[in-house]
């Protein structure tokens, strides 16, 4: 019998055409998926009297326990020689490793509804943790809305195994509450959708007040839990702004511990989402972030902050000289002068700060992802600008340079919009463009509605909407302040990356 469809086409019951030799069908042609056909023909005749599963293929998982499972996975895919020691010396690592699975970026978003079979019905244990941590496709759909490019994947999976195998008492209920929440927003069919699971989530934020650092990975795990509670916080408490305090209280707790973990790479994907979040929500709110990023000698290419890394640093002195101002009276013709000074110095250094572009930026990644690299870094250079600007000039003042930046941002933003947002994976700056329609009305809204398609930042960055719009109204009211003023009575969500 001659096979006339694809497995995708066949298993999805659609037409499936091949034009010409081509090699792939028509419709696996368009999802931009892979093309297949290596099922065995039907049989000819009638059917044998035993009956089939009736979800075609059918996996029978053993009865096992939690340790035991944990065990069986581990024994399978060992964590990475570059990870730090459990304990607070780094130097017992292993050099016995093996790599986790690299995921098929060309498969990773479209499965067939076989797939669901395999995957728990809710996820309730660490075994479905790790279960899911360990399959490439529910990783890749889970952590793909915060990371710039699928090529973040494997590190990504294999820290966040290395951590939940470690650190799993902690970090289990939590991490659990972030799987069931993003099973909502995912567009594949990789995961059930569950209802967003209150009680583990209060857990974790338990877990997080309580928690003791003793090592390392306890306070990878601090920190990683921490952005899972944050992400949890600002999908399921859409008009609340205590988000921030979650991850706050991560890096507090993680904070002695920051200049060992930032020694190492299989850590960069842990440390740096907290840090961009912490720093955002400061320049917002006018507060000092918990930390400044440490010198390093290497260039860090992160998953959500990019090659930021470098730039952290003079946001954190921004945060800190507006937060000066904010808290005291200035009340003297010598204290404004220093304060302008003060922001003079830190704006050269942002003017004078290019974007680090190393070799492996454009070996390692795809045209797309460095496109969309290199716009995050240079937004975010431009909105530093433009805060300080807005710290030094109420609004009505000196109007003109502010519109200049913010039409830079919006430019950028267009360029990657029309050529790399439909291959990116996330959109990792809303506070840029936040910062931009603040002072010109129309071309952010258009370009929110062409990035939809990131279905977590653009639910956060419409919600940012309401206050966009309440800044603007000052203006027009005459509103003679800094918009910064507005803040703590406007500002009523997250102000997330």
């Amino acid at each position: 019998m001659v096979v006339k469809a694809c497995n995708r086409c066949h298993a999805a019951k659609e037409k499936c055409t091949f034009n010409g030799s081509d090699q792939q069908c028509s419709r696996c042609r368009r999802l931009k998926i892979p093309c297949s056909i290596s099922r065995r023909s039907g049989r000819i005749g009638r059917r044998p009297s035993a009956k089939a599963f009736p979800h075609g293929q059918m996996q029978v998982w053993s009865v096992e326990t939690q340790d035991q499972h944990s065990e069986s996975e581990a024994s399978s895919s060992k964590v990475p020689s570059r990870a730090p020691s459990r304990g607070s010396d780094a130097s017992s690592q292993s050099d016995a490793t093996e790599e986790l699975g690299t995921p098929n970026n060309n498969n990773m978003m479209m499965l067939s509804p076989e797939r669901l079979i395999a995957c728990p019905k809710k996820l309730q244990t660490q075994a479905d943790a790790l279960q899911t941590v360990l399959d490439v496709e529910q990783f890749s759909v889970i952590h793909t809305p915060f990371m710039l490019g699928s090529s973040f994947i494997p590190e990504a999976q294999k820290t966040v195994y290395t951590i939940l195998t470690l650190s799993g008492p902690t970090l289990t209920e939590g991490y659990l509450a972030f799987l069931g929440m993003m099973t909502r927003h995912q567009r594949s069919l990789v995961l059930r959708p569950q209802q967003p699971d209150m009680r583990k989530a209060a857990k974790g934020l338990q877990r997080l007040r309580d928690v003791t650092i003793r090592n390392d990975y306890d306070a990878a795990c601090t920190l990683f839990l921490g952005q899972t509670m944050y992400v949890f916080n600002v999908l399921t408490a859409p008009y609340s702004n205590t988000a921030h305090s979650i991850v706050r209280s991560a890096l507090l707790s993680a904070k002695s511990w920051f200049p060992r973990l930032v020694q190492y790479p299989i850590m960069e994907s842990i440390i740096m989402s907290p840090m961009l979040i912490d720093t955002v929500e400061c320049l917002t709110h006018r507060e000092v972030p918990i930390i400044r990023f440490p010198d390093t000698e290497r260039v860090i290419i992160d998953r959500y902050a990019g090659i930021c890394a470098t730039l952290l640093p003079h946001l954190y002195d921004i945060c800190e000289c507006s937060h000066l101002w904010k808290n005291s009276v200035l009340d003297d013709s010598a204290t404004y002068t220093g304060y302008y000074e003060q922001l003079a110095v830190i704006e050269q250094r942002i003017q004078d700060w290019v974007p680090p572009t190393p070799p492996e930026l454009y070996n390692n990644f795809g045209q797309h992802e460095v496109l969309a690299i290199v716009t995050q870094a240079n937004v975010y250079r431009l909105a530093a600008l433009l805060v300080i600007h807005r710290l030094r000039y109420p609004l009505g003042m000196e109007d003109e340079t502010a519109r200049v930046l913010a039409e830079s941002i919006f430019s950028a933003m267009e360029l990657f919009s029309v050529s790399a947002a439909e291959k990116a994976t996330a959109f990792p700056m809303v506070f840029p463009i936040t910062m931009a329609m603040l002072e010109i009305e129309g071309p952010g809204e258009a370009l929110l509605d062409k990035l939809s398609s990131f279905t977590v930042q653009a639910t956060s960055a419409s919600r940012l909407k309401g206050f966009v719009k309440q800044i603007r109204t000052a203006r027009e009211t005459g509103y003679e302040g800094v918009w910064f003023e507005l803040v703590d009575t406007q500002l009523q969500v997250a102000m997330p990356p």
